[in-house]
């Protein structure tokens, strides 16, 4: 795995590259008018559902700037780019716009996000904001298996939310990359508690057995935590904030 700052914005995409793009999505109100023209009208409907603003300009920028970079790796304009959505709710482009095969997999937490984009199949990624909260470990022995709930209550209460993030991010990235989302059950597989180094995790999914490795992605904004998933055994992760005004 490498990860490194492109020299140029849009390089051209290979096999066995990841290229992932952290952006903010707290913009203000002149950024959201910009960007929200480039919304087709089901995701405008959707974003006027939003009860907060806040929310609401989380959405907007994050859909935006997804259409602009998937428009231009597909060579289309932003508007153009259609999508389909899976059984489970992943979506993936419409076959029109899949020059190259491109897939794409988003995230947001809080007023941060993170795109992946390659020529691969299975594409999952999922970004968490760091911070306390209540009943970590109660949520953890939900969720978790037996091993990776004892790893967090043998730290100290100051370093649990940090380690369940890790372990959240990791887990969820891979069950996108599957395309169920957290349909699948995150108990059925066992993380390290570090996560520092990629993982290759093997697991059984509708019928049939899959392989996939855990990529942590570097963090370009404090205070968050990334992981990439993918059928790929060592994938090349490059990664950067865009737009970078």
């Amino acid at each position: 795995m490498m990860a490194d700052k492109p020299t140029t914005p849009f390089p051209r995409l290979e096999g066995g590259v990841v290229h992932v793009f952290w952006i903010a999505t707290d913009l203000p109100p002149a950024g959201l008018r910009l960007l929200e023209p480039l919304l087709s009208p089901a995701e405008r409907a959707r974003s006027d559902r939003y009860h907060f603003p806040r929310d609401r300009g989380r959405y907007v920028a994050a859909r935006a700037r997804l259409r602009l970079l998937l428009g231009h790796y597909s060579a289309r304009a932003p508007m153009e780019v259609e999508f389909d959505t899976g059984p489970f709710g992943k979506p993936s482009l419409r076959p029109a716009h899949g020059a190259g095969h491109i897939q794409f997999n988003l995230s947001r937490s809080g007023g941060v996000g993170v795109i992946a984009i390659g020529l691969e199949d299975d594409l999952g990624i999922d970004v968490e904001h760091i911070r306390p909260f209540d009943h970590v470990l109660a949520i953890a022995e939900r969720w978790f298996t037996a091993g990776e709930h004892r790893a967090l209550v043998a730290l100290t209460e100051d370093a649990q939310p940090t380690a369940f993030f890790r372990y959240w991010a990791r887990k969820e990235a891979l069950v996108k990359s599957l395309g169920r989302g957290l349909s699948y059950p995150l108990n059925q597989f066992e993380l390290t508690p570090e996560g520092l180094s990629v993982e290759h995790v093997t697991v059984q999914c509708d019928g049939g057995t899959h392989s996939r490795s855990i990529v942590p992605v570097p963090a370009l904004f404090d205070g968050f935590v990334a992981a990439l998933s993918t059928a790929q055994m060592m994938p090349t992760v490059r990664c950067w904030s865009w737009p970078t005004d």
